[in-house]
């Protein structure tokens, strides 16, 4: 209609508040980028191959935490981390992995969002249409498929980001969004799973529609049980790879060690996520530091593991904190996320700024 003003976008939400973004990009030279992406293809394939191992030692699996009766079927692909998002730090020379996120991965489209706000360039935007990407990245592993259901419970605090993957992806397929506890799709259904494998666990009659179909083989899920061994931030203490941390397990032989060495460890629950249960040596005086230690060893004693992980220094980007993060499709490197800003523990209530990120020669 001639002369309708046109609505503004909505802007990426949490929670249901609005996220903190700044349209500055962040430059990685692509020199920079094929490094990185190198090496994180590598370590994931490494966790991959651990995944394997684990899924046959009970043992292996107590320590980090997941159950020991894993369904052990990957994908279709034959991958058990099909979408993946490793979170580092990087000063132009030094790469630190933090963790590793299987479970839910979030955030792709709001980077793509982001990034469209800025106005890069395709060639030079590495999340240019990443939510196409990763559409064509489900549909992989079920190319029959009409049906894509992006299945979380509803209102979460993503909620936002789900919304705008279905209008993005509406076009180009039949999509919706799907409650575990409501029995809407269809069978034969291409299942994207969003919601945590916590989530199902502790909350089975919430879901038992989408778990007894997920059961009988009704419907398709990308998003497996075993992707929760990647999940767990115990692995590193395994898999001891380059360009991680020292990471170990919290146990008796270590936790005087920690102890005396307060300012270079950071303690992690082995599942926590978003910031919950990470505790920095640094931020603690001494007796609130060994109380914190005591209480991770007794946990991890009780069926619910620590982790310790050396800390390392934060880069910085103009005079502030910058933590990157490398999204991965099926294995492959396939977009970047950049959080600024922020001298805490990243989580829910942090004030991080997420800024876009930009290639250059």
């Amino acid at each position: 209609m001639a002369g309708q003003i046109k609505s503004p976008r909505s802007v990426p939400q949490y929670g249901g508040r609005p996220l903190s973004y700044s349209v500055a990009p962040l430059l990685i030279k692509k020199s920079e980028a094929q490094f990185i992406e190198t090496a994180l293809t590598d370590l994931l394939k490494k966790v991959e191959a651990f995944t394997e191992v684990a899924l046959r030692d009970k043992q292996i699996l107590k320590d980090l935490g997941v159950p020991e009766d894993l369904d052990p079927r990957p994908t279709p692909l034959g991958l058990h981390i099909p979408f993946a998002r490793f979170d580092f730090l990087f000063d132009g020379k030094n790469l630190n992995v933090m963790e590793l996120n299987t479970d839910g991965t979030a955030g792709f489209n709001v980077n793509e969002w982001i990034a469209e706000e800025a106005g890069l360039k395709p060639s030079e935007n590495p999340n240019f249409k990443i939510s196409e990407r990763l559409l064509q990245a489900l549909l992989e592993h079920s190319p029959e498929a009409r049906e894509v259901v992006l299945m979380d419970f509803p209102e979460v605090g993503t909620s936002w980001e789900q919304h705008d993957l279905i209008k993005r992806w509406k076009p180009l397929i039949r999509a919706s969004l799907g409650n575990p506890a409501v029995r809407q799709w269809k069978k034969d259904a291409l299942i994207y799973r969003r919601v945590l494998s916590w989530q199902l666990r502790a909350h089975p009659e919430r879901c038992q529609p989408f778990l007894q179909d997920w059961k009988d083989g009704q419907i398709k899920v990308v998003g497996g049980w075993s992707s929760d061994v990647g999940m767990s931030k115990a692995w590193p203490a395994f898999v001891k790879p380059q360009y991680v941390p020292e990471t170990l397990l919290i146990e008796d032989g270590v936790v005087e060690k920690i102890k005396s060495e307060k300012d270079t460890w950071v303690i992690k629950g082995a599942l926590s996520f978003s910031g919950h249960s990470v505790f920095r040596g640094l931020d603690l005086q001494q007796e609130r530091w060994m109380a914190c230690v005591d209480q991770a060893l007794k946990e991890s004693q009780n069926g619910r593991p620590w982790v310790a992980q050396r800390r390392v220094e934060v880069p910085k980007v103009d005079g502030k904190p910058i933590e990157l993060g490398l999204y991965f499709l099926n294995g492959k490197p396939s977009g970047y996320m950049a959080r600024w800003g922020s001298d805490q523990v990243i989580s829910e209530t942090s004030e991080e700024v997420l800024r876009p990120v930009r290639m250059t020669p």
